[in-house]
């Protein structure tokens, strides 16, 4: 298998460049509520301020997971493409088998065709030397 130059295929897709920027926005929401303080949620009425503590938890349980599901979502690419190119590399053994197998066919043709010629002598020869 041939190395193939990372640079020239895409790594970035359209799901792991929006979950990038939901995590960059989440971590900008994150750094405004901990710039205004704790005291800014204390002033929220308490069911607000539990539901924005909620909130700000699973804000902070999506910044840590994301970046391992990035490096799996690699991983998976990744390993989708040497699949990939092992396929092509197979592909093109077998193209390459059948042209061989192609060859030894047209050259055997004629063989076969000469011992279906030899059948036939033989037998016209039995047939003739059994009537004689």
């Amino acid at each position: 298998m041939t190395n193939v130059d990372k640079s020239a295929t895409p790594r970035h897709g359209v799901a792991q460049t929006t979950a990038a920027l939901v995590v960059e926005q989440a971590r900008s929401l994150a750094g405004l509520v901990a710039a205004a303080g704790s005291g800014a949620v204390g002033a929220l009425p308490g069911p607000v301020s539990n539901t924005a503590a909620r909130l700000l938890a699973g804000l902070e349980q999506l910044i840590e997971e994301v970046p391992s599901i990035t490096d799996e979502l690699d991983v998976l690419v990744d390993e989708l493409h040497a699949k990939r190119l092992s396929i092509q590399a197979l592909s093109a053994e077998l193209a390459a088998l059948d042209a061989q197998l192609e060859v030894l066919e047209r050259s055997i043709a004629p063989v076969q065709s000469w011992s279906h010629q030899w059948t036939s002598a033989r037998k016209a020869l039995t047939q003739g030397l059994s009537s004689a």
